[in-house]
């Protein structure tokens, strides 16, 4: 008891590190995993606007209501009730079916329905519009048809084939179910780690440490971010049911070079700021904006020419990307060789670099010490020459 008293409090400045990244890091991701458990969008409120109290129409309400994906909460004969209830936040999706929609549709005059889509609600826009398609699509393969059979006499087969000559089958490699939490999540926590970590290591240090001192302090809360990384991934896997199909080798690899050579930029705005920590906690945050510019929630082909070039400096783009990839797709210890690479590359470059620092602000130190020793002595011996 003795022993681990004396272990504790010589390493009690860990205690707040483990907390934080205990509490905050792993707590704060199970909130956010829990936000979004139901992995994909449903239920999405919708609303219906029928002129046309046909069997057609009836058909095309019952798949939508019979739909996961939407919930009809109201039905209306008023075009305009869409956007109030939209405008209110009621609804997100609305259908018009016009007059008549079943008398164009018999004599071939192409009625159309009208989706109303709630713009600031993207997320649901996009995965509204491709059910809609598939519902819209399917109804209108199974008219041809019967109108093939009925007019042309042809057999159900022969008519399914005239009216779809071209078929295809799609399929999802790694995210087949459109999983919006396995494809965002994980690298929203990350990216908390993240920054949290250089948070950490700019607490940790004081001025007067040796690089010694630092340099393990760094390892350390490198070592305890990767820790926090794998046990969110544990969490994720076992009850939010995150897949992992690559090599787990690879996985551990990565967290712990990216949490060192990221946690060493902690330790670089601290020697910048010689131990600052108000100034060096302010270009902490910025850090956080990586997630967007590597193109974790966006493409990076769709950003400016610039924005590609930059992602490739960024450390995160060799880790989270890679990471989501093993988790959803799979890929081998070898296929990420050049990320591990990379990122070994980048800890080192990080280490020689706050090491110079660290000497370049030490000598300067030095130097000012040597100048105002120097000029004490010039003023002493001239207050002499006066007495």
């Amino acid at each position: 008891m003795i022993i681990m008293k004396e272990k504790i409090l010589r390493f009690k400045y860990m205690i707040i590190p483990i907390l934080m990244f205990l509490i905050l890091g792993i707590g704060g991701s199970i909130v956010l995993a829990l936000e979004f458990s139901a992995h994909s969008l449903s239920q999405i409120p919708t609303i219906i606007v029928n002129h046309d109290n046909s069997l057609s129409t009836q058909t095309f309400i019952r798949e939508i209501k019979t739909n996961s994906k939407f919930n009809v909460v109201a039905y209306s004969q008023i075009d305009n009730d869409i956007k109030d209830l939209i405008d209110k936040g009621d609804v997100s999706i609305g259908f018009i079916i016009p007059k008549h929609f079943s008398k164009d549709l018999t004599d071939g005059k192409d009625p159309k329905i009208m989706v109303v889509y709630d713009g600031a609600q993207m997320a649901m826009t996009s995965s509204g519009r491709t059910r809609v398609a598939q519902i819209l699509g399917t109804i209108k393969s199974a008219y041809l048809i019967n109108v093939a059979e009925g007019q042309l006499g042809l057999m159900p087969e022969v008519a399914a084939n005239y009216i779809n000559p071209i078929r295809y089958n799609s399929r999802i490699i790694g995210n087949p179910t459109e999983n919006i939490f396995n494809f965002f999540i994980p690298g929203f926590s990350i990216n908390t780690i993240q920054v949290g970590m250089i948070i950490v290591v700019i607490l940790l240090i004081n001025k007067g440490n040796s690089y010694k001192k630092i340099w393990i302090k760094g390892i350390m809360v490198g070592l305890l971010a990767s820790i926090s990384v794998f046990i969110i991934h544990v969490i994720y896997c076992k009850y939010f049911g995150l897949p992992y199909r690559g090599s787990v080798d690879a996985g551990i690899m990565l967290t712990i070079l990216f949490c060192i050579g990221m946690t060493f930029v902690g330790v670089l705005l601290s020697i910048l700021f010689n131990g600052n920590q108000i100034d060096a906690l302010g270009l902490a945050g910025p850090i956080a904006i990586t997630l967007f510019l590597v193109g974790y929630t966006f493409p990076t082909v769709a950003m400016p020419d610039i924005i590609p070039m930059l992602a490739k400096l960024i450390p995160f783009y060799y880790y989270a990307i890679p990471l989501r990839d093993l988790s959803l797709i799979g890929g081998s210890f070898q296929d990420n060789l050049s990320n591990i690479f990379w990122l070994t590359k980048f800890m080192i470059f990080m280490w020689v670099v706050t090491f110079l620092l660290y000497k370049m602000k030490e000598a300067k130190k030095l130097r000012n010490i040597r100048i105002n020793k120097k000029n004490s002595i010039i003023n002493s011996q001239k207050t002499e020459v006066i007495i």
